[in-house]
């Protein structure tokens, strides 16, 4: 809808009694101004908002897991908060679990730095160069670093192959089928942290 009223004249007249000027009647608003105006208030209201809602938030960057599976090209992102987390799997030889923790570093290469294990033996590690190695309430734990850029494993039903961020534990073959080629590897997640409204034990 056009609400630009043209001029016909600049003269004072009268249109059916009442006092014009301009050709527009006197009193009566022009469309095109209060638009302007509605436009001009409407943006700084939006800009305002804008403010409002960025100063009460905060822009928060976290570590991320990205496992993908090689055959589908299906991937799950997983936040890692703490940039911790553990790989397990159940020994062939001994049949006790083994847990690799492995610190994401902040390039995002991933860095193991302990072996979890509860068995000597065969196919177990018990040295590596600056490596040290501690009995810690019956388990054996392996400490030194070993730095990957990503992670590829096989999966099988058969060492249960699990990964634990935080106190959450995620069978591997949820994310991909037996015997398929997995990958994992580090990535930052931008994300955006609303406050908590209310006050603390409320």
């Amino acid at each position: 809808m056009n609400c630009i009223l043209a001029q016909t004249n600049t003269s004072t007249s009268k249109v059916k009694g009442r006092k014009t000027r301009g050709g527009l009647s006197i009193g009566e608003i022009q469309c095109s101004d209060f638009m302007k105006r509605y436009s001009k208030f409407g943006s700084i209201a939006l800009i305002l908002i804008i403010a409002v809602v960025l100063l009460g938030c905060s822009i928060d960057k976290e570590k991320a897991l990205v496992l993908t599976d090689l055959e589908e090209g299906l991937e799950r992102r997983m936040a890692v908060p703490d940039r911790m987390f553990t790989l397990s799997f159940i020994h062939s030889v001994h049949h006790t679990p083994v847990h690799e923790v492995i610190h994401i570093q902040d390039d995002n290469s991933l860095v193991l730095k302990e072996v979890r294990y509860r068995s000597l033996g065969v196919g177990m590690p018990y040295d590596y160069e600056n490596g040290t190695l501690e009995n810690i309430d019956g388990e054996f734990v392996l400490k030194f670093e070993r730095e990957f850029d990503i992670i590829n494993m096989t999966v099988s039903p058969i060492p249960e192959h699990s990964i634990t961020i935080g106190q959450e534990d995620y069978p591997l073959l949820e994310f991909t089928k037996p015997e398929s080629p997995l990958e994992i590897k580090a990535v930052d997640e931008w994300s955006l942290k609303w406050p908590r409204l209310g006050k603390k034990g409320a």
